[in-house]
């Protein structure tokens, strides 16, 4: 499906990907995807391997990325903003086969415990040479799997989430008719790959002989660069982002963009924000779905600001509201959202408990993922998000497991135990770590120990895992049953 869509757009002249001042036409960028299929065969990479993707923000990474998923070679996302003590132990939980970097692209060189294979920036091969080549396609099965993408874990360490070819294959057709996509789509591309609903900006386009915008390392996460984006590329009518990037943008006096097409997700959308965005925009979705359905199961376009819910379930992909029973709960009342369908991911990587627990089989037959979010059904695939049933948050769109950033701080040497509490409104909602403090026999300032606790948390977390704030206790507030009692918790 996306091979012979870019085949067909490669004879025609049309441009795939804008980076810089670089325009990059389709032929050119299959090119580029051909050598470095060239380089994956050399380096004996069969389909079902598993290969890190360590590459700085440019059309080398589409190249990469779209090599990959031809040759049947799973990627897991290695997003080099992202601290080397992490990347680190994704790649060994992956068991990875390899790892690619790219000459001189600026990513920090990491010393992995598996082969590296280098590649020549895309600019150079485009320029080098010319001509189409052939295209290595093995007959895949659909199970193949297709990217390995890792999350946040309660346990401490990030934990994968196994996608196959025909979970994104289903995802991408949903998405692409949804949206109502055709060649004149030009999507500006700002997520991180080690963020899933990057798999919509990067292939979506190209699925329908579009264009990407591709944001480099310093755009893609400045709303102020991002907005002159959007001003500077007359032709973009689609932008993705997060419910806080969104604000962001709003409040850098952007004043909106006749024509684009807007989508939302990874954070509940608030009234208030819709109602601005509606006034900025030609149309607004608001998404929702878990890593575990493949990115988006629902995209509702928002007609009103007055209530905002989620619904409009993609094809291929069903919805239903489960009490603690298990049954199907009426109209009105609330429950447990869980998703069935063909894009639901296989699993979590070689976590077979963890699997079993998230995936159930009902009486229906059916396998569904169970999301731990709790909703109330309105009406038939119409649902009112209300808020999560574990420590499970979203910030700034990215999922997070409270106990992660616990485990790592009850390792620090002083540190006896730890809870970690999301407070604040809106995009003032920062990260609070409440610490009871370990036998270290050192006085520490608070600023002191804000300082030295967000740098030993550093090599492990990224930025937006690390608590803005510390509170030093005697001790965590307790229930009757010995758990932390997390409402008593407040550093106000």
């Amino acid at each position: 499906m996306l091979e012979a869509a870019l085949m067909e757009a490669a004879t025609s002249g049309l441009i795939a990907i804008d980076f810089g001042d670089q325009s990059i036409r389709y032929d050119q960028l299959l090119v580029a995807v051909s050598q470095v299929q060239q380089r994956l065969n050399q380096a004996g990479l069969q389909p079902g391997d598993r290969v890190g993707i360590h590459l700085m923000r440019s059309p080398t990474l589409i190249a990469t990325l779209l090599a990959c998923v031809f040759s049947g070679v799973a990627f897991v996302p290695l997003d080099p903003l992202f601290p080397a003590g992490r990347l680190r132990e994704i790649a060994d939980e992956a068991k990875l086969s390899a790892v690619i970097e790219a000459n001189s692209d600026g990513a920090a060189p990491i010393a992995f415990d598996c082969p590296v294979i280098t590649l020549g920036l895309v600019e150079e091969c485009v320029v080098n040479e010319s001509g189409l080549k052939p295209l290595h396609l093995p007959l895949l099965s659909p199970q193949t799997t297709a990217y390995i993408m890792f999350t946040s874990g309660s346990t401490g360490k990030p934990k994968g989430v196994v996608i196959s070819h025909q979970a994104m294959a289903t995802f991408l057709s949903a998405a692409v008719t949804r949206l109502n996509l055709d060649d004149k789509c030009h999507w500006l591309l700002i997520t991180t790959i080690a963020f899933d609903i990057s798999i919509l900006e990067i292939f979506a386009p190209l699925l329908v002989g579009g264009r990407l915008c591709l944001a480099n390392s310093e755009e893609h996460k400045d709303p102020h660069l991002v907005a002159a984006m959007l001003t500077r590329h007359p032709s973009l009518n689609t932008l993705q982002a997060t419910p806080t990037f969104w604000r962001m943008m709003i409040n850098t006096g952007w004043s909106g963009k006749t024509g684009l097409r807007a989508l939302i997700g990874g954070e509940a959308l608030d009234a208030g924000l819709a109602e601005q965005l509606m006034a900025r925009s030609r149309i607004l979705w608001n998404c929702y779905g878990p890593t575990e359905a493949t990115v988006w199961s629902m995209m509702s376009e928002v007609k009103t600001a007055h209530q905002i819910t989620i619904g409009s379930s993609l094809v291929g992909y069903a919805h239903c509201v489960l009490d603690d029973e298990g049954q199907p709960v009426d109209l009105g009342h609330e429950g447990e959202l869980c998703i069935s369908g063909n894009a639901l991911s296989d699993g979590y990587w070689q976590r077979d408990d963890l699997t079993a627990r998230q995936f159930i089989t009902r009486n229906d037959g059916r396998r569904y993922y169970r999301t731990g979010d709790i909703v109330r059904r309105l009406a038939d695939d119409c649902y009112q998000y209300i808020g999560r049933q574990d420590s499970q948050i979203k910030l700034r769109g990215y999922r997070i497991e409270l106990g992660e950033i616990e485990a790592r701080l009850r390792e620090l040497d002083t540190v006896l135990d730890a809870a970690v509490k999301l407070e604040g409104e809106g995009e003032n909602r920062i990260l609070v770590g409440y610490i009871e403090q370990g036998e270290c026999g050192t006085a520490y300032t608070p600023e002191m120990t804000r300082l030295q606790l967000r740098k030993a948390l550093s090599p492990h977390l990224p930025g937006y895992m690390i608590p803005t704030r510390f509170v030093w206790l005697a001790s965590l507030p307790k229930t009757a049953s010995g758990k932390v009692d997390r409402k008593q918790l407040t550093a106000s």
